[in-house]
């Protein structure tokens, strides 16, 4: 089965997410030919190891126009792709659809919708002559996946049309990868570390929430906990790290920012250290963070947003209000004074091993996709 991504703008740290992965474990676990084409703009080591066996075909970037670039390679290389996967519901999608249908009839389309509440939001502000385009985009489509549950629910009630069409595929974590680097799950190497993983200053990110989150927990200087925040930080966000000790001149032993962290390895082992995981974004799409962190039995402590409220059951973690910085302190304090912090490490560790591992959900898809052609025999 020839497989192919068409994703312009994939870069090397999209090889190990959804862009990469779903083709490469396509490709490692049931034989299909896959390859994703992208402009050339990254040096991409991670084909060398990480998705060994994935191809990439470079796009010409003759228009500098994810939709004219694509067209033009479509229009040389759609009689040799039998499925198309694509991205979001955006005009250059449309395009590549449209293209892709008229040049090889035979050949099916895999529509990612990478999305969020947003585009329930979208689709629901829409005209009628909106609401048509839309349906004559997706009719070219064969299959249409969105990663949370909910919003599966929702779309397939905005469009009744396109509702047998429309499953679940979350993004997730590759275990077989953590397994190779000896990182894996042990409550007891655990450390009383919070963390979070984001861009620092970044506004969705919100990071001004967890720190006064953090700093209004009482006595919190006395508990031996620390608050470990990753991520490259913005230079206009120093001066309000300043402020933030100048106020609080105790949370500096207690707050501490790695910078960037580039290397998976060493990323996963800050996962493996903390006992609790925090994002305060005001807005995520999925939140592979989540999953990541999930993924080592990280309890989710989270603004409801993205995939967070999926990975809690049985009370082993908290989502509150986008800007709720005074619940979002009690829920931190609450987990962590409480004796029972292992036994909902354990619950995040089980949900996210049983519905977030990418062979798990590659076994599905390809269930999925294989069914397109034994419909059309």
């Amino acid at each position: 089965m020839r497989y192919c991504v068409l994703y312009p703008n994939t870069r090397n740290v999209n090889l190990v997410k959804e862009m990469g992965m779903i083709p490469y474990k396509l490709h490692k676990n049931f034989g299909y030919d896959s390859k994703i084409a992208c402009y050339n703009l990254d040096d991409y080591t991670y084909l060398q190891e990480e998705v060994k066996g994935l191809k990439i075909d470079f796009i010409d970037r003759n228009y500098n126009s994810y939709s004219l670039d694509g067209l033009r390679y479509l229009k040389k290389e759609s009689k040799n792709i039998d499925i198309l996967q694509i991205f979001h519901v955006t005009l250059y999608s449309l395009l590549y659809a449209f293209m892709f249908k008229r040049l090889n009839n035979r050949g099916k389309i895999y529509l990612k919708l990478d999305c969020s509440h947003k585009l329930v939001e979208r689709i629901s502000a829409l005209n009628k002559i909106q609401y048509w385009l839309l349906n004559k985009y997706l009719d070219k489509v064969d299959l249409i996946s969105a990663e949370q549950k909910e919003l599966v629910k929702k779309l397939k009630e905005l469009l009744p049309k396109q509702k047998n069409k429309i499953i679940n595929i979350p993004n997730g974590v590759d275990y077989k990868y953590l397994k190779s680097k000896n990182i894996a799950y042990d409550y007891n190497k655990k450390e009383n570390i919070i963390l979070s993983v984001a861009r620092i200053g970044a506004e969705e990110k919100n990071i001004e929430m967890l720190m006064d989150a953090y700093a209004s927990i009482k006595n919190v200087e006395t508990l031996g906990w620390k608050l470990r925040i990753v991520g490259p930080i913005e230079e206009g966000f120093r001066g309000y790290i300043d402020k933030f000790f100048k106020e609080h001149p105790d949370m500096k032993n207690i707050i501490e920012f790695t910078g960037e962290i580039n290397n998976r390895q060493e990323l996963f082992k800050e996962y493996e250290k903390a006992k609790i995981f925090s994002l305060t974004s005001k807005f995520e799409s999925f939140g592979i963070a989540f999953i990541e962190a999930a993924a080592l039995g990280d309890v989710i402590v989270s603004t409801d947003v993205g995939i967070a409220s999926e990975i809690i059951r049985d009370s082993n973690g908290a989502v509150v209000g986008i800007d709720d910085t005074k619940a979002l302190s009690r829920k931190l304090e609450k987990f962590m004074l409480t004796e029972e912090l292992e036994k909902y490490s354990l619950c995040t560790y089980n949900v996210c091993k049983e519905n977030f591992d990418w062979d798990k959900i590659i076994l599905s898809l390809h269930d999925n996709l294989k069914q397109l052609f034994i419909n059309k025999m």
